[in-house]
């Protein structure tokens, strides 16, 4: 909480500083503003017009994935098609509808998912040697019990949007176990097919004992992280972390007019290192005023979601 109301101050400061928000004062509209106006205007007719509410519906959804698998020429073919099938499902997203029909059309991008994993998995074990059946099953079952546990840590219980956030996590693992899975049949199969590079953000890691989360955070170029260890969960807003490939360098920390502001609960930023891929994930700790996430902390998360 402490580290919402810090940005929302800061934001309110940068809002005064620059504009004197609550003062009334004259505004200058130029050609330039009423052209872009005129553009966002054209934009979003653009975009209303790509949105097909008929879409939605579970028949529908299952029918267009069922045809995708039926008609694609490659394990690779097929995903990209069902990742289109879902992407086309949140236009939703730009037609102006009220918060609580947005909830009810979110659930269809998971549920796109959902259909091509179970798919998936039901070719897997179908196709695999006989000795390997059963090992298949048992890595399915874990996973939706790594799922479960990663879900009920990060899920978003509080806002009107809570049922449409939620939904996005889903389609998230979902999204994640169907690259998996697709990787293993065409394995099976002799396909060529390569696991597509995993995203710094939307991103979820769990060990025995701890989960490790990467999202977007409120406000633009924030990520927030969430680390469960053991009994004990932290969560960390860092601004502008520095990425690449596999690694994250972060500090939970907001720099406004040359002051550094911290937004971590401790006396100190805390700061460290994530790096990360399919094969698991280590959050390493270099700076810290937090008795939780000490420094010299390494956690290792073996398990990507």
């Amino acid at each position: 909480m402490r580290k919402e109301l810090l940005s929302a101050t800061l934001l309110l400061s940068i809002c005064f500083g620059i504009t004197g928000c609550g003062a009334t004062a004259p505004v200058a509209v130029s050609a330039s503003s009423a052209e872009t106006t005129e553009a966002e205007i054209d934009s979003k007719e653009e975009d209303e017009a790509d949105y097909d509410e008929s879409q939605y519906d579970d028949s529908v959804v299952r029918s267009k994935v069922d045809e995708v698998i039926k008609n694609s020429k490659s394990i690779a073919e097929e995903i990209e098609s069902v990742e289109k099938i879902a992407n086309d499902l949140t236009e939703y997203h730009n037609v102006d509808l009220k918060q609580q029909e947005m909830n009810d059309l979110s659930v269809y991008e998971p549920y796109v998912w959902e259909v091509e994993m179970d798919n998936l998995l039901e070719r897997v074990i179908e196709e695999a040697d006989t000795s390997q059946k059963e090992s298949i099953q048992t890595m399915q079952d874990e996973w939706k019990a790594d799922y479960d546990r990663c879900f009920n840590t990060i899920e978003y219980d509080d806002g009107s949007w809570a049922g449409m956030q939620n939904s996005i996590l889903h389609a998230r693992f979902f999204k994640n176990r169907c690259y998996m899975l697709a990787k293993t049949l065409s394995d099976i199969r002799g396909e060529k097919y390569e696991l597509p590079q995993r995203y710094y953000m939307d991103n979820s890691y769990i060990s025995d004992d701890g989960v490790l989360d990467i999202s977007e955070g409120m406000e633009n170029g924030s990520i927030s992280i969430t680390v469960v260890n053991g009994e004990v969960k932290s969560e960390l807003l860092a601004y502008d972390p520095l990425i690449d490939d596999n690694t994250i360098v972060f500090e939970t920390t907001f720099t406004h007019n040359d002051e550094k502001f911290n937004t971590n609960d401790g006396d100190k930023p805390i700061a460290g290192k994530i790096t990360y891929g399919w094969d698991g994930a280590t959050l390493t700790i270099t700076e810290s005023g937090d008795k939780n996430l000490p420094v010299g902390t390494t956690i290792n998360f073996p398990t990507a979601l």
